[in-house]
């Protein structure tokens, strides 16, 4: 890598920082992805998710999404032949700032200090593009072709329950023979992840005069039992454990109740999210079971009850650790790296679930960022990540695609 290379690099991340591309937003990113896309000798091609077509085929898609100037875009590299086929895959999209007013820069501003850039979306997933598209860029400078074809999905609308993006790519795209999915992995192979599962609850109550409790029904205290219930299920879950992933977690990501210092709230609630195992149990059953047990043992749910609703179910996937595709990236990585690295689980959901489980293809999540960074105040990125992802990237096509 050059340093031509590297600073087009750098320069490219700042420019996607500086693109709002929060849910919604993501055509002020994929104008300038597109732009470097169309200086490279390939089909380009922007794809619109259909939620009606969609949602007919596949059942995994999310519900509620609309998708007017929110297009996904392709890129073809067709090869000269005989060679194994690959599909890179990363996000344009980014969640909102969380804190703001915990970011000591512009979330939109990207402000490089100490070998770092910081700005919303930087390692998730703006430099995995970015590296993504560096490493496409030098092969064709070196004038090396392919034999194999190369299929980039730059995707919309991967956060927020997310995957419809990815999923309209897989519709419309080839088979390919391996896929690699940029989501920030520290530059550490997963050949698997997480299941995540988000529910929305609402336990009613009765509002009076906070000083006349007795007259009223706090909704708050109706919800308590709920949330007992559920961390008492999730000690239960952390029990549980199934190839390179860790174990299940429970979190309560949002509680809302009450209408001042003196009224009873009326109602509360709240948004649970858990992960879960690909190892066939039944999480959702048990989980529902719970809730309705909860009920049951308050006469005030007969005439009340709770209020569910799903807002998804990011489904988990694993692959085979002695697959071809997950011995080359290991060697890869262990290469560019110098030392020795191995597959392990991934802690949150992706889109590499799609590829997996309804494309049916060897999937390895690899990318610049940590994740804990990530959905934070002053995420970063370190620009040796950023370049060390390229590099990654560049041997696993010359070496997978030939």
């Amino acid at each position: 890598m050059t340093e031509a290379d590297k600073a087009y690099a750098k320069a490219l991340l700042k420019e996607l920082i500086a693109c709002d591309t929060t849910d919604y937003h993501e055509e002020n990113g994929q104008r300038v992805v597109e732009r470097e896309l169309l200086k490279l000798h390939c089909i380009v091609r922007r794809i619109n998710p259909k939620p009606e077509l969609l949602a007919e085929k596949y059942p995994e898609f999310n519900i509620g999404h609309t998708y007017e100037n929110r297009d996904c875009l392709a890129a073809d590299f067709i090869g000269t032949g005989g060679g194994k086929s690959l599909i890179l895959n990363a996000h344009v999209d980014t969640v909102y700032p969380a804190q703001p007013s915990m970011w000591k820069t512009d979330p939109f501003c990207p402000a490089e200090k100490e070998g770092k850039v910081y700005g919303l979306g930087s390692c998730d997933t703006k430099a995995g593009l970015t590296a993504m598209i560096t490493a496409l860029r030098m092969i064709e400078k070196e004038g090396r072709q392919l034999k194999g074809d190369v299929y980039f999905h730059c995707v919309v609308d991967e956060e927020f329950g997310g995957g419809n993006g990815t999923l309209a790519c897989l519709n419309e795209s080839c088979h390919a023979d391996a896929v690699l999915v940029a989501e920030p992995t520290e530059l550490k192979p997963a050949g698997a992840h997480m299941g995540s599962y988000a529910v929305h609850i609402t336990a009613e109550g009765k509002s009076v005069h906070g000083n006349l409790k007795q007259s009223g029904v706090n909704a708050v205290e109706k919800m308590l039992p709920v949330i007992n219930a559920c961390y008492k299920l999730g000690e239960k879950w952390e029990q549980r454990r199934f190839g390179l992933l860790p174990a299940p977690v429970f979190s309560i990501v949002s509680l809302n109740a009450g209408d001042g210092s003196i009224t009873l709230p009326g109602s509360c609630t709240a948004v649970i999210n858990y992960t879960y195992l690909p190892d066939g149990y039944e999480y959702e059953e048990e989980f529902l079971g719970i809730l309705h047990s909860c009920e049951e043992a308050d006469d005030w749910f007969e005439e009340h009850p709770l209020k569910i609703e799903k807002l998804h179910d990011v489904k988990p996937y694993h692959m085979a650790e002695n697959s071809r595709w997950g011995t080359c990236v290991v060697r890869n990585v262990s290469e560019v790296m110098g030392k020795q690295t191995d597959l392990f689980g991934f802690g949150c959901g992706a889109d590499a679930r799609f590829y997996a489980n309804t494309g049916k293809m060897d999937t390895i999540i690899l990318g610049p960022g940590n994740i804990l960074n990530a959905h934070s105040p002053n995420e970063y990125v370190e620009l040796e990540q950023l370049y060390d992802a390229a590099r990654i990237y560049y041997k696993l096509l010359c070496d997978w695609c030939g």
